[in-house]
């Protein structure tokens, strides 16, 4: 999941002095020595100052019909009345930037989103950041077989939009988040919600090719039961879908086949 420092530099061809790639080394090897995920987001903060960002998050992305998306967060640095509004508001399901992130495993710029494309309920959630100081940003999307997406996200009021910038800061959000997971961060739903012995079962019978129904006349319970515990078993697992909650089912060692 972690791409070397210097391999990003390479494949970007960032046009650094000799004394700029270094320092960014520098940063990169000090964000990853942090002891404890706070002094990870601390350090990356500190670095990131530089180019206009005041403010950060690092999460995973569940499906948009999660209720609880903010249990899914890994490092949190956004301004408290930000991200008191922003849940609030249930902002997360209109968010434009985390359906982007959803499309792309490229960083980008907020503006880089057409803005022409966006509904009202994106237009409320973009217009709102910005009334909280957070009119620019950057997304680094980090993309793995069979899980949500992870993302950092930074932002602030007036951000460097160079290409070195960029570059710059997505190479610095990487080592943050490569950090972050190195301490084994991950979401307290993930962390604390076990499937039921009736979930797990039903999708043991689900892995065997059985539909709904199927399942209801084994099991002798109603279809809608089924498709109930089914819907709670995705929530636990952080799926997309049934298959996707098998697999975590039998990442997680909830299930066995």
């Amino acid at each position: 999941m972690q791409l070397a420092v210097f391999d990003l530099l390479k494949r970007d061809a960032i046009p650094m002095t000799d004394a700029g790639l270094v320092d960014l080394l520098l940063k990169a090897e000090r964000i990853l020595r942090a002891r404890t995920v706070d002094e990870v987001v601390t350090r990356f903060s500190a670095c990131i100052e530089a180019f206009g960002y005041g403010t950060c998050l690092i999460t995973r992305l569940p499906a948009p019909d999660v209720g609880n998306w903010q249990t899914y967060i890994l490092a949190n640095r956004w301004p408290g009345e930000w991200f008191e509004r922003y849940n609030s508001a249930g902002h997360y399901r209109h968010d434009p930037c985390v359906a982007q992130c959803r499309r792309t495993t490229e960083p980008f710029l907020w503006h880089d989103i057409d803005s022409a494309n966006y509904d009202k309920l994106a237009e409320i959630v973009m217009g709102e950041a910005s009334e909280f100081g957070l009119r620019q940003g950057i997304c680094i999307p980090l993309h793995a077989p069979f899980l949500p997406p992870i993302t950092v996200t930074a932002a602030g009021d007036e951000v460097d939009t160079s290409p070195i910038a960029r570059q710059s800061v997505s190479i610095l959000s990487r080592s943050a988040l490569s950090a972050t997971m190195r301490f084994g961060a991950r979401p307290a739903q993930e962390a604390e919600a076990g499937l039921s012995h009736r979930e797990a079962e039903i999708l043991k019978w689900a892995a065997a090719g059985k539909t709904a129904w199927e399942i209801s006349v084994i099991l002798s319970v109603s279809q809608h039961t089924v498709l109930t515990h089914v819907r709670n078993a995705k929530q636990k697992l952080a799926a997309t879908n049934i298959v996707h909650a098998v697999v975590e089912g039998l990442r997680r060692h909830e299930i066995e086949l």
